[in-house]
C-alpha cells in the first residue's frame, strides 16, 4: 500500500475514533430511558451501522484493506476524545 493511502487511512481512523466517542455518548443519552431489550437491539444495530460505515469509507480510501493499526488509531482517537471530554466537559 502506498504511503499517502496509509496516511489517509490513519487520519480517517483517528478522526473516526474522535467522532465515535460522541456518537456513543449521544446514543447512550437517548437510549438510557428505554427498556433493556430495546436498548440491546438499538445498540446492536447502531454498532452494526457504524462498523459498516467505517468499512465502506475504507473501501473507498484503500480498497477495503483493514490492518490492526487502523483499529489502534480508532481506539487512540476514542480514548483521546474521552480524555478531553472528561477533563473539560465534566
Amino acid at each position: 500500500m502506498k504511503l499517502d493511502i496509509q496516511i489517509y487511512s490513519f487520519l480517517y481512523s483517528y478522526i473516526y475514533g474522535l467522532v465515535l466517542f460522541y456518537l456513543f455518548y449521544f446514543m447512550n443519552k437517548i437510549v438510557d430511558r428505554v427498556k433493556l431489550l430495546y436498548r440491546i437491539v438499538i445498540s446492536f444495530l447502531f454498532v452494526l451501522c457504524i462498523s459498516l460505515y467505517y468499512f465502506v469509507i475504507l473501501l473507498y480510501i484503500n480498497n477495503g484493506y483493514i490492518h490492526i493499526y487502523f483499529y489502534i488509531f480508532v481506539l487512540l482517537g476514542y480514548l483521546f476524545m474521552g480524555y478531553l471530554h472528561n477533563k473539560y466537559f465534566t
